[in-house]
């Protein structure tokens, strides 16, 4: 429900009085943007008001794919965390924070809350995200099982502007999406695969192909096949394996990106992927719990400022995006689109996107401090990808895709890029109580990343007692690719990241090399 609904208005305003105005703006200006009364934003379905802004925003003529002007494009992978749950906050988007209310299986209610200075989620479980999770979390629509699946109340805390170090400015300086879901309903693996290939060739959990690998039918095979230069850069493990030696052989490790953007020498299109391993320890890079968050941001900024300093910046695009909700709260439902295994059966499909997702492009080419409301997914990319270089589909999800290129403004780039801060300070410690990952004594999993520059966050807050902690069930899935064996039998070398293999210059950020 939402303030449309009477008794929801009054409920929202006497728990939440700033939150409900900043949402009654948001409509009124929203409705007014799709060319509506102001007072319809108060009356329609919120979704319907968005919809016909979006529309409105889309009515732009996207240059041919010969003059489109750019052709190096990036995509940085996060891990597991939601739209509401990280940029609730943000000005002119659909967002919703303080003020929702969850009931749990044993019908008692809880007040969505900020995580101040929980940074990490030690003691709390890892929110559900699985594909019958999702499920129950969606609830019918009601979007109101957040709760009721294998969750407790961290799934519904938030983050202000104030709590992350990088991403909210980076999404106020460009271009914010504030409907871009990830692709299936799901958990890492088959929504890391839509991002390769549009579509998960049939797996609806993070288990393995098997033989050596799927069938390369992805983005990267087709540019190969028509000449275009591709390449995925990866910090520890490589989520390419899943395609085999193929994968393997257009991938090397992330310090190759920095060098490459420096050089001006970055492919056509790069996919860049942080460290997976350690999430348990607190120690690792993509931002899953439990790996501090803080690792993660700073990560995004040295790929975000290696990118914009690059000569390859003035004819480029970086998508900031994050593989799936994490399990963590989000209120637009999320919608069913056409696929290669749609069925009218909710329980078997694939089209039924997932929830929301923070995603941001960094361009010269993209809108300034500006919030698109087209409804996208990670196949929208791949279609701009396939658009610029006459590539046929992939498959019917990028075929029926929102090409993204319709949220960018070729007609007034800005070459300049923004000043966007550099990391601050970086403290990472072990959940309490955990097991630490065996790296031989090297690695961002051997210790604490400790950094330099200016701290404005507040100090780490003290971990739970040990009475309190709640362990990991099981390894985050991405070491199934070392455990199982996997990634051996293709004779890949792991090596665990270290700051010196991680960062663009750990040096500079105070850090153990």
């Amino acid at each position: 429900m939402d303030i449309q609904d009477p008794h929801e208005a009054e409920r929202f305003e006497a728990l939440a009085p700033e939150a409900y105005h900043t949402r009654r703006d948001f409509l009124q200006r929203t409705a007014a943007m799709a060319g509506l009364a102001a007072g319809m934003g108060l009356v329609l379905d919120p979704d319907t008001v968005v919809a016909q802004a979006a529309r409105r925003q889309r009515e732009v003529d996207i240059p041919s794919a010969r003059n489109l002007p750019i052709d190096t494009f990036v995509v940085l992978m996060m891990e597991n965390r939601s739209f509401d749950h990280y940029l609730g906050w943000l000005p002119g988007a659909d967002g919703r924070q303080a003020g929702l209310e969850y009931t749990d299986l044993n019908g008692n209610k809880f007040a969505t809350h900020r995580l101040n200075g929980t940074y990490q989620g030690c003691g709390f479980l890892d929110p559900d995200h699985s594909w019958q999770g999702g499920r129950t979390e969606l609830d019918g629509g009601h979007m109101d099982g957040f709760l009721k699946a294998d969750s407790d109340t961290f799934a519904i805390g938030y983050y202000l502007e104030e709590d992350l170090p990088f991403t909210p400015h980076m999404a106020k300086a460009f271009t914010a999406f504030d409907r871009f879901f990830c692709s299936i309903l799901s958990s890492t693996y088959p929504n890391r695969e839509y991002m390769h290939a549009a579509q998960s060739y049939g797996k609806q959990d993070n288990s393995l192909p098997s033989g050596s690998g799927f069938p390369d039918t992805t983005i990267f095979a087709a540019l190969s096949a028509a000449g275009v230069s591709n390449h995925y850069f990866y910090t520890d493990i490589p989520f390419s394996a899943l395609w085999g030696q193929n994968g393997l052989q257009r991938s090397s490790q992330v310090q190759n990106f920095y060098e490459q953007a420096e050089a001006g020498t970055l492919p056509a299109l790069s996919f860049v992927d942080p460290s997976f391993n350690g999430e348990d320890q607190g120690t690792s890079g993509d931002e899953h719990p439990f790996g501090d968050v803080r690792v993660g941001q700073a990560f995004i900024a040295d790929i975000v400022h290696a990118f914009m300093s690059s000569p390859q910046w003035k004819r480029g695009a970086l998508f900031v995006v994050y593989d799936e909700w994490g399990g963590f709260f989000d209120h637009v439902v999320p919608p069913r689109v056409p696929d290669l295994r749609s069925s009218p059966n909710l329980n078997n499909d694939y089209g039924q996107m997932g929830f929301r997702i923070p995603a941001v492009v960094v361009s010269p080419y993209a809108r300034r401090g500006y919030i698109d409301h087209s409804i996208y997914g990670f196949e929208s990319i791949l279609k701009m990808i396939r658009y610029r270089y006459a590539l046929p589909p992939l498959t019917p999800r990028d075929l029926y895709a929102n090409n993204i290129a319709a949220a960018f403004d070729f007609e007034h780039p800005d070459f300049t890029p923004p000043s966007l801060p550099s990391p601050p300070e970086v403290i990472s410690m072990a959940c309490a109580g955990s097991t630490p990952v065996d790296t031989g004594g090297a690695g961002i999993d051997a210790g604490s990343l400790l950094g330099s520059p200016p701290g404005t966050l507040p100090p780490f807050p003290p971990l739970p007692s040990a009475d309190q902690q709640l362990q990991r069930p099981k390894p985050h899935d991405l070491q199934s690719l070392l455990t199982s064996g996997y990634l051996e039998r293709l004779h890949f070398k792991y090596r665990p990241a270290t700051p010196a293999t991680m960062f663009r210059h750990p040096s500079k950020l105070g850090m153990r090399t």
